[in-house]
């Protein structure tokens, strides 16, 4: 029996398993009212209210908050992003028998196609479809960065675009001849593009603005050569004769749009000028002056209410910053684990009463599988402490415990759906 019934840890194995069966047993439910039946409506509100446009989630689509509260940011931006991607199947889907087993099945056929185009992981291993998504999404959501090259704060980042996942899933779904290359690479070059250009307005790109900017071109799998262009374009190194060929949805350039006044109006005051010149950026991806009043208008509240909290803007990038954030991050962990610490307490001492049981009488079969998977327990847990334990241990125990995560003990793996409620298939 899991000690939190309703908590879901993508941290941990099995959480989309564990998300379906709450969906299923009525738990979780889309929390947002929506005035139009338009998919692509439905993403504009959905991506700006949740966080999702801006890698940063505020809120998730179908869990509540009493759900979600213990995790970190990156963590609920796993959620977020399968839950859209749900969200998106479920919309053209939603009538169907086996809907969790055939989402999943049309997610993995899209990542296949997909994954020539950012592909980090491996999909030709033997393992349930539901595993490789929950990989998937993991790496999707991480982003990697060398230490030499200047960007390795970045690592205690999420990937800022994800976003773009959604908006070409809802395309392969309903479109014959998907090419995720050319459509990918069209929407990621232009949100760059479009910020960076918007950075310059006032002549200068700020040190906010860069950081900004470097932390999207990390998240954006582009080709090498285009990637070099942008980043060249960035550091002002190259002049603007950049070719551009602007997304024919309309849903896309408003989130570019939109993308420009997150950077402007979340790192600095904004002059009426500059303010102007940023309006005209709308105008050159055809957007009406209507639309770029509302474009304006989502992106400003967003900032509005969440500035405080929106850490790419605000963080240094100094490695004493980057450190207490990973302490804040493994304490934050290790708090809501407090209750499963107390269970292997109480487990351990209930092995001390089998082993002295056992001094006296023979043990039944369940008796000593209990004493050997506690036994066992005991054991994990030992190189567990003691990796924490050593100078820089919050920093090595996550990333071994992602190599072997079978180090932690059987109380800290959630996800575990009570076989009482229901049989899994």
């Amino acid at each position: 029996m899991q000690l939190d019934k309703n908590r879901i840890s993508p941290g941990s194995k099995n959480w989309i398993s564990f998300f379906f069966h709450l969906h299923q047993q009525g738990e979780l439910n889309i929390g947002f009212k929506f005035k139009s039946h338009s998919l692509e409506d439905c993403f504009h509100y959905i991506f700006n209210q949740t966080g999702l446009l801006y890698g940063y989630p505020v809120s998730n689509l179908y869990c509540p908050e009493k759900y979600v509260s213990h995790l970190t940011s990156e963590e609920k931006l796993k959620l977020l992003l399968f839950e859209n991607l749900f969200f998106t199947y479920n919309y053209y889907h939603s009538n169907e028998d086996d809907l969790y087993e055939s989402f999943i099945k049309s997610l993995a056929s899209f990542y296949e196609h997909y994954g020539s185009k950012i592909s980090l992981w491996d999909l030709t291993f033997d393992q349930k479809k539901k595993i490789k998504i929950e990989k998937i999404i993991n790496e999707r959501i991480k982003l990697k960065s060398k230490i030499g090259d200047g960007t390795y704060w970045l690592n205690q980042s999420s990937n800022g675009l994800v976003f773009v996942d959604v908006l070409l899933y809802s395309i392969f779904l309903k479109e014959d001849g998907f090419d995720p290359q050319n459509l990918h690479e069209n929407i990621v070059f232009n949100v760059i593009f479009h910020m960076t250009k918007s950075a310059q307005i006032d002549g200068i790109i700020e040190d906010k603005e860069m950081r900004l900017l470097m932390y999207l071109l990390q998240s954006s799998n582009l080709d090498d050569s285009r990637k070099r262009q942008l980043e060249a374009y960035i550091k002002n190194t190259l002049d603007e004769n950049i070719e551009i060929k602007y997304p024919p949805n309309l849903l896309h350039r408003k989130f570019i749009f939109e993308l420009c006044v997150y950077l402007n109006y979340g790192t600095h005051q904004v002059k009426p000028d500059e303010d102007r010149k940023l309006r005209e950026i709308g105008k050159h991806l055809n957007l009406k002056q209507s639309e770029v009043e509302e474009a304006s208008l989502f992106s400003r509240t967003f900032i509005l209410k969440n500035r405080s909290n929106l850490s790419i803007i605000n963080q240094d990038k100094s490695l004493s910053v980057f450190y207490k954030n990973i302490q804040n991050k493994w304490s934050r962990i290790l708090g809501r684990n407090k209750e499963k610490i107390l269970s292997e307490l109480k487990e351990s001492k209930e092995l001390m009463d089998l082993v002295s049981k056992s001094t006296v009488r023979d043990l039944s079969s369940e008796e000593k599988e209990i004493m050997r998977k506690q036994f066992y327990d005991i054991l994990k847990s030992m190189p567990s402490l003691a990796i924490f334990m050593l100078p820089g241990g919050a920093l090595l125990l996550p990333m071994i415990s992602n190599i072997f995560p079978e180090l932690l003990p059987t109380s800290f793996q959630e996800n575990i759906i009570d076989e009482n409620d229901v049989n899994e298939k």
